[in-house]
Formats: C-alpha cells, sequence, structure tokens
C-alpha cells in the first residue's frame, strides 16, 4: 500500500505541474467535462478547486507512506487520498489509464478491508481480489492486442513511439530502422501477458522471471512511454500475487 501511495502522490504533483490543463481552453476544461457527463460541472468547475482536491491526494497519500496503512491515522487517510483520488478522476473525464484505475481498485479494497479495523478474512479476500484484478488486467490487455492485426504485424509499438504524448527520438529512430526490433518486443509483451496467471501455478524460478518481466516492462513504460505511473501501480500488486500462491498453498 505504501508503494500504491506514493505513485498517487506521484500522480497528484503531476496534476499540480498541469494544472493549466483545467483551465478554459485546456484539454480537461469544464466544458469537456459538461460536453461528455451531459451536466453541469458545478462545484469542480474551477481548475483552482482541482488543485486544491490534488493537494489533498498528495498529502493523504504522503501521511500514508510515512504511517502505514495499519495505523489507525493511516487507514483513514487512505480513504481520503481514494476520495481525492475518485473527485479528480471524476473531473478530469478523459485522459486516465490503467494504472490509476488499478491504483484505485487496490485502495477501495484496502479500505474494505481495514476500515473501521483490520479484519484478517477481509485482508485475505482484499489480497485475493487484487491478485485476480492485476492477472485480470494483463489477460485482458495481451487477448486485446493479439486480436489487433496492428499489433500482430509488429507496427504497434513503432506508431506508440512515435508519437508526441508516448515516444522519445531514439527509440522511435531504432523501431523504425529496424522493424524486427518492434516486431518481437510486441509479441513479448502480448505473450507476457496472457500467460501472466501462471505465477499462481507454476514453479518458483518462472514466478520470479515473470515478475521481473513485469518490473522490466512497466519500467520501460516509464521511460520509452512516460508512463510513470505503471511503475508504481502494477509491481506494487506483486506481493499480493506471492501472497495469493501462499494462501493457495503453492510452493
Amino acid at each position: 500500500m505504501r508503494v500504491v501511495s506514493a505513485g498517487l502522490a506521484l500522480g497528484g504533483v503531476e496534476l499540480l505541474i498541469d494544472r493549466r490543463a483545467f483551465q478554459r481552453g485546456g484539454p480537461f476544461d469544464f466544458r469537456v467535462y459538461e460536453a461528455l457527463r451531459g451536466r453541469p460541472a458545478r462545484r469542480m468547475a474551477a481548475a483552482s478547486t482541482v488543485s486544491a482536491v490534488a493537494m489533498v491526494q498528495i498529502v493523504a497519500s504522503l501521511v500514508v507512506v510515512a504511517m502505514g496503512p495499519l495505523s489507525v491515522v493511516g487507514r483513514w487517510v487512505l480513504l481520503v487520498a481514494l476520495g481525492a483520488s475518485l473527485v479528480v478522476r471524476q473531473r478530469r473525464v478523459v485522459g486516465g489509464d490503467g494504472a490509476e484505475q488499478l491504483s484505485e481498485i487496490v485502495l477501495l479494497s484496502a479500505c474494505l478491508a481495514l476500515l473501521p479495523y483490520p479484519g484478517e478474512a477481509r485482508v485475505q479476500l482484499a489480497v485475493l481480489f487484487i491478485a485476480a484484478q492485476l492477472a485480470l488486467s494483463y489477460v485482458a490487455a495481451g487477448i486485446f492486442k493479439l486480436i489487433s492485426p496492428v499489433w500482430r504485424s509488429g507496427e504497434a509499438l513503432p506508431g506508440i513511439l512515435n508519437t508526441y504524448g508516448h515516444g522519445v527520438a531514439w527509440a522511435s529512430y531504432a523501431v523504425g530502422r529496424w522493424r524486427w526490433i518492434g516486431f518481437a518486443a510486441g509479441w513479448f509483451v502480448m505473450l507476457f501477458e496472457v500467460i501472466f496467471p501462471v505465477v499462481f501455478v507454476g514453479p518458483p524460478w518462472l514466478v520470479a522471471v515473470l515478475l521481473a518481466t513485469g518490473f522490466a516492462f512497466h519500467l520501460g513504460c516509464a521511460v520509452l512511454m512516460g508512463l510513470n505511473s505503471f511503475v508504481w501501480a502494477f509491481p506494487a500488486t506483486y506481493a499480493c500475487v506471492l501472497a495469493t500462491r501462499a494462501l493457495l498453498g503453492v510452493g
């Protein structure tokens, strides 16, 4: 939970840095909210209000990091951090990602398990649920890619790395110059995501390989695509995978 909370704090900082996006004319202008939601933005219309909520998210998340989610203060502040994250997400409407969704699932599961006090059965259920959500996230993403002709052809990664928002010049040049790199990397990602559930029943050495691969994959997403939150959200749940193996009696 400390790792997920640290990622949430980082996300709040990024919101403050990019707070102009919530002002008039920006991609998160309150009029975008009204157009997509079909109702007035009202209290969350002002960019300054979003900034204030982001500050609450940062402070609450750092308190959880410092005090831990099992402390009395920590577990109640965890609820505050989740609430602030949901409020900002509701206002932004577009621009979310899988890491943000997984972080909120983890926080919600933790709140249900720890509030008003930690319960052993509830904690175990939360661990199992988070591990299942992680596996589902990978498998769903892998299947989506496998049925996509663009991914199967190896054109997906070069296309992504060639964009302004999710690419760097040297990586874009490399996959453009040597097409086999994009093809091999794309298939590697797809196969990793589809076979990930093996971690629940596979031998320890294979589990170590898959989890290390997952961490390297998300680190690569951060370095090459600017998806910093993925490093904090997904690997933070790997502990639940190991705990699930223990609960299932898998050595």
